[in-house]
């Protein structure tokens, strides 16, 4: 990762605007090009002519939005998990176990989906036959491709996912125009033909890097138990995304959207979230061009001079560098959120129509802009944690996030239709205040962590 933030900051300080694009661009597609591609394949399917009414798509999206939140929930922690697993062990050479932990997490998530994803859409459904099957082969793709991620981002293989979702986009697209009046089986099938494509060419990329060859490896196992906090996090991670939007769905007195007598959905909420987290994928990428970058060096030239046996002063000067990067890239970050959400709220008085929200969802708009404001900037808190090799703290963090993010929710849902967000606006702000004062305690023990806590040779 860090070989690809240098090159992209070292872009940015080129004295070409095109230069400085680009970087950025690559940078905001490495971060987020998976859910771009695949929202951008999704609108192709939406555009299929239909007739009139086209009462198909509403259970079709029901159906995609239901299989994203469960891929993702029962995905990252088998993502985390293996993702810092794969990681170490490239570290340390061993390469040949990378296979071995990819089909690990796969077989993992298939037993999942065979144990609840099958049983709900088979009997708790009331969808044709046909789209059971097609929606239950769709949480598989979705969740497969999101596991190939991580192994990818390890092996820095960020082209070869790019070119899996920008195929795979351009093939529903392409797609669609052979869909006239599509049915929810055939919309179903173009998007798992597309996920299909995505996970072939992101497996061969793979394949090709480490060979087909899985060594069986039994330190997998005896990892999980040692790092457990990793997978717990990864976990708290998704259901703190997606509780708020569970919640809403269900209780919510109004406005809730109903099909195949289960499958509950809040339009006018989910596209107030939605474009509320869209806007902060300019500063994420302004974080991994150049916090991240700046960040991990200043971890690397600590950690180099500390093999090399430096002074005590010197090892105090490097350790401060590694504090004043941490701190300022969140506070750098969080202000170019408040920006970035101003001009959001600002803008969305014009493009009200073009955003697909109603007039009385314009305050839950806002106020999903804020809390994402909130969100993103106790996340970088978490990462900073998690790269510390902090576990429990960061399980903590993101543990009060899902919590304070049900309860608030639960509480402000009641409240009725302008209150809607509210809940979430709450937990974020709480949530990103925690994780800092979380964060500047640990800085402060940055030493002891560095001599003491994460000393192999200690434990």
């Amino acid at each position: 990762m860090t070989s690809i933030n240098q090159t992209l900051e070292a872009m940015t300080r080129q004295p070409t605007l095109t230069s400085i694009a680009l970087a950025y661009l690559y940078s905001a597609l490495i971060v987020a090009g998976p859910w771009i591609f695949t929202v951008l394949g999704l609108v192709g399917l939406s555009m299929a002519p239909c007739g009139s009414f086209c009462d198909q798509l509403p259970v079709f999206r029901s159906i995609v939005i239901y299989n994203s939140a469960f891929a993702l929930i029962a995905t990252s922690p088998l993502a985390f998990l293996c993702g810092r697993y794969v990681s170490g062990n490239l570290h340390e050479g061993r390469h040949e176990t990378i296979m071995f932990a990819l089909a690990f997490g796969l077989l993992v998530f298939a037993v999942v989906v065979i144990a609840l994803a099958a049983p709900f859409y088979l009997f708790a459904t009331t969808l044709q036959p046909s789209e059971k099957i097609a929606a239950i082969q769709n949480v598989a793709l979705i969740g497969a491709s999101w596991l190939l991620v991580p192994f990818c981002s390890v092996l820095r293989a960020h082209n070869t996912v790019l070119v899996a979702f920008g195929v795979s986009s351009v093939a529903m697209f392409l797609g669609s125009g052979l869909l006239h009046d599509p049915s929810v089986t055939s919309l179903l099938s173009t998007l798992n033909a597309g996920f299909a494509i995505t996970d072939a060419i992101m497996l061969v990329g793979l394949v090709r890097r480490l060979g087909p060859r899985m060594a069986p490896d039994e330190g997998l196992v005896v990892y999980l138990r040692r790092m457990w906090e990793i997978p717990a996090a990864g976990l708290a991670f998704a259901l703190g995304l997606w509780i708020d939007k569970i919640i809403m769905w269900h209780a919510a007195p109004a406005d809730n959207l109903i099909v195949a007598s289960v499958l509950r959905t809040m339009p006018s909420y989910d596209t107030a979230m939605f474009w509320a987290q869209l806007s902060a994928i300019p500063v994420i990428s302004v974080f991994f061009v150049h916090v991240e970058t700046r960040f991990s060096s200043s971890v690397e030239r600590a950690h180099e001079r500390l093999r090399n046996h430096a002074s005590l002063r010197e090892i105090k000067l490097l350790i401060s560098h590694v504090r004043t990067a941490a701190l300022s890239g969140i506070v750098t970050m969080f202000s170019g959120l408040v920006i970035i959400g101003i001009l959001v709220i600002l803008s969305s008085f014009v493009f009200m129509n073009e955003l697909g929200l109603r007039p009385s969802y314009m305050g839950a708009l806002r106020t999903a802009v804020i809390a994402t404001t909130f969100y993103t900037s106790a996340m970088f808190c978490f990462y900073f944690l998690m790269h510390f090799d902090l576990r429990r703290q960061a399980l903590v963090v993101v543990v009060t996030y899902a919590v304070l993010n049900a309860s608030l929710t639960l509480v402000f849902v009641r409240a009725g239709e302008d209150f809607y967000g509210y809940g979430n606006l709450l937990a974020s702000a709480i949530g990103f205040l925690f994780s800092f004062a979380v964060l500047l305690r640990e800085l402060s023990w940055l030493p002891f962590h560095v001599f003491v806590t994460n000393n192999a040779s200690v434990r």
